[in-house]
């Protein structure tokens, strides 16, 4: 018989994780936020346990980190286990690459899926603008003209 982990179960798996990767990565908060994307505030709330991102956030980082998300969801991970995920073959992370990785690898399967959800359902325009918009910053317009085809 399987249990369901409860809502206070996953925030202290996920918090766990995420102060994993910081001590893996050998990151500050700022270099933290830098690297995923996301605000010092929000570093700070995620490794404290005052708030967990939506599985989208979650999402978002594992893909800067080239990582699964179920890394941060699944069970808890150890400093070896996070630094091996860390280095292992992974692609390079979006805060380092912005709008020319869009541009060099259009290939890419999840740009491909990300294209396809774009053409199949106007209803989510808005949804995947918001994830443009965390993974490129300044450079989501081009993003979007890309799945607009421009």
């Amino acid at each position: 018989m399987s249990r369901v982990k409860s809502n206070s179960d996953s925030r202290r798996l996920f918090t766990a994780n995420f102060r994993m990767l910081l001590t893996a990565a050998d990151w500050t908060q700022m270099e933290a936020a830098a690297q995923l994307g996301i605000s010092q505030g929000s570093v700070s709330d995620f490794s404290s346990g005052n708030r967990v991102p939506s599985l989208k956030g979650i999402e978002s980082i594992a893909y800067r980190l080239g990582m699964p998300a179920e890394a941060f969801t699944s069970k808890p991970i150890k400093l070896d286990q996070m630094r091996k995920l860390l280095s292992g073959s992974r692609t390079p992370r979006v805060a380092e690459r912005r709008a020319v990785y869009c541009t060099i690898r259009p290939y890419d399967p999840w740009f491909r899926s990300l294209k396809q959800r774009w053409h199949r359902s106007s209803g989510s325009h808005d949804e995947i603008r918001i994830a443009v918009r965390v993974l490129f910053g300044n450079e989501s317009r081009k993003v979007v003209d890309w799945l607009n085809g421009k």
